[in-house]
Order: structure tokens, then C-alpha cells, then sequence
């Protein structure tokens, strides 16, 4: 769940990046650096949340980034 949670809020990151014309860089985002976003006990230890929530928001960041710069 962490990861996906991930995945989705970083590719939404990246396209706003690139709407942004910031450049690339996934740390800058609140969500990346509290890791904890959409986080319930039910998911277990909120740091192995934090630990895949922020691997899939790396994952995602980059897939959106990379399609807002392409327009896929």
C-alpha cells in the first residue's frame, strides 16, 4: 500500500515539476520528505511505511516527470 501510495502522489509531483518548470528533483516535495502521507496503523510501522512510501514516490516522480517533459 506505502508504495502505491507512493507511486501516485510522486507521478502527480513530477507532472506538476514540469508544469512548474522546476527541475527535477523529488526531496523538494513535503509529501517525499514526511513519507507518512495517507498512513494507517493497519499498515504496520509507520517507518517501513515511510521507507516504501518514499521508494515508490522516487518511482512515480520519475514516471511523471518524465511523461509531463515527453506530453505522454
Amino acid at each position: 500500500v506505502a508504495h502505491d501510495n507512493g507511486v501516485r502522489d510522486g507521478v502527480e509531483k513530477g507532472r506538476e515539476d514540469i508544469r512548474k518548470n522546476r527541475s527535477f528533483d523529488a526531496r523538494r516535495h513535503e509529501w517525499y520528505r514526511d513519507g507518512d502521507r495517507n498512513y494507517n496503523s493497519r499498515y504496520g510501522s509507520r517507518d517501513q511505511y515511510k521507507v516504501d512510501y518514499r521508494n515508490g514516490f522516487n518511482v512515480g516522480y520519475e514516471q511523471g516527470y518524465r511523461q509531463g517533459r515527453y506530453g505522454y
